[in-house]
């Protein structure tokens, strides 16, 4: 009997390595794993790169010490990522594995950061969304209002929009631009309802991360499937947000409609209205990243079917970067490339589209 257990303790004991995994299999599926998280936080840092060590905003092709801080962070994870694959390609795949895991661990850090910016930044959308966007245009209406006003109970609905009347003899009772409120109620309304949902997912998933070294026993450290698990978790909480921006996106372009009646005048400018005493207040010119000229002749406006983000004024200029991060785009390089047509120099002089401002200029280029 102890000869037979012997012999089963031996054969366990030499099967062992059979089952662990090589440094070369783990060096390749670490370097798989951390460029599918470099290619994802590249847009994310380019369009969020933070201040630079004077905390003054940076530019996106900041010379070096002159990046924000956290396009600083990105570009020592992608050095370190760099080593660690000239190591993996010499077939050094011990020193390869070890500088995955220093990458793995900036990584990690940065996702931590960012999942809180994002949500943080979600949370003030959705609540921003919700309020009057200019709070000196009558016609301008919050969440809240726009339910209780626009739904099938509401004096709007019962005595005024549903009321039957015989055209042209009975005259409107109301502002025909008032009627989106109560067509728009229900998609406003439940985009607010989403919003917080994904809000509230985002956080959950950020918490869910932050516990996982809390829950390892005293005598455990982090591994690095622990740390892949958080960094899954953070990216999550990422997403989650966007989805959050993108619901307050929705509620800025239900409530505001008429926004951009700019695109469509050779003037730029917006629709003129009237205020509180009936008197037309002329529009103003509409400016985009510091500049004004005839947008409507922009071959870049109607690039595919969905508006791009610098374009569209029906959302606050401070939530425009967001609004192109939704999608995954980059707003200084579309700006640059849809604005101020930097590939399309003949077609920049036809239109007469001025420079770019200079970063941190206080003059406006002049059409």
């Amino acid at each position: 009997m102890k000869q037979s257990l012997l012999i089963l303790m031996m054969s366990l004991v030499m099967q062992a390595p059979m089952f662990a995994e090589s440094v070369s299999s783990k060096s390749y599926q670490k370097r798989i794993e951390l460029l599918t998280y470099l290619r994802e936080l590249e847009p994310i840092v380019k369009n969020f790169r933070g201040e630079d060590a004077e905390g003054k905003p940076t530019e996106l092709n900041a010379p070096e010490g002159k990046e924000g801080f956290r396009m600083k962070k990105y570009l020592e994870a992608k050095r370190i990522y760099q080593e660690g694959l000239q190591y993996h390609f010499e077939g050094n795949f011990s020193s390869a594995y070890q500088r995955f895991l220093e990458c793995q661990l900036g990584i990690e850090k940065m996702t931590e950061e960012l999942s809180q910016l994002y949500i943080l930044r979600a949370e003030e959308m959705m609540k921003t969304a919700m309020e009057r966007k200019n709070p000196n245009n009558p016609m301008d209406k919050a969440l809240l209002d726009i339910s209780i006003e626009y739904g099938k109970g509401s004096y709007f609905r019962q005595d005024v929009m549903d009321l039957p009347r015989e055209a042209p003899y009975q005259r409107r009772m109301y502002d025909p631009k008032e009627a989106h409120y109560s067509y728009n109620k229900y998609d406003i309304e439940k985009n607010m309802e989403l919003g917080y949902k994904h809000l509230g997912l985002a956080k959950e998933a950020r918490a869910n991360a932050l516990k996982v070294e809390k829950n390892l026993e005293k005598h455990q450290k982090l591994q690095p499937t622990h740390r892949k698990y958080r960094i899954d978790l953070y990216f999550g909480a990422i997403n989650l947000a966007r989805d959050s921006k993108a619901n307050a996106i929705n509620i800025y372009k239900l409530k505001y409609p008429y926004d951009n009646y700019y695109l469509n005048n050779s003037q730029a400018k917006t629709e003129a209205s009237k205020d509180e005493t009936g008197a037309t207040v002329e529009g103003q010119p509409v400016k985009i990243d510091g500049v004004t000229y005839d947008f409507s002749k922009n071959p870049y406006v109607k690039y595919d079917n969905r508006l791009q983000a610098m374009f569209d004024v029906r959302v606050p200029e401070e939530y425009r970067v967001d609004h192109a991060d939704v999608r995954g785009r980059v707003y200084d390089l579309d700006s640059n490339n849809m604005v101020f047509m930097k590939y399309d120099q003949e077609r920049k002089k036809a239109l007469n589209v001025p420079a770019k401002p200079a970063q941190g200029s206080t003059t406006t280029p002049q059409q």
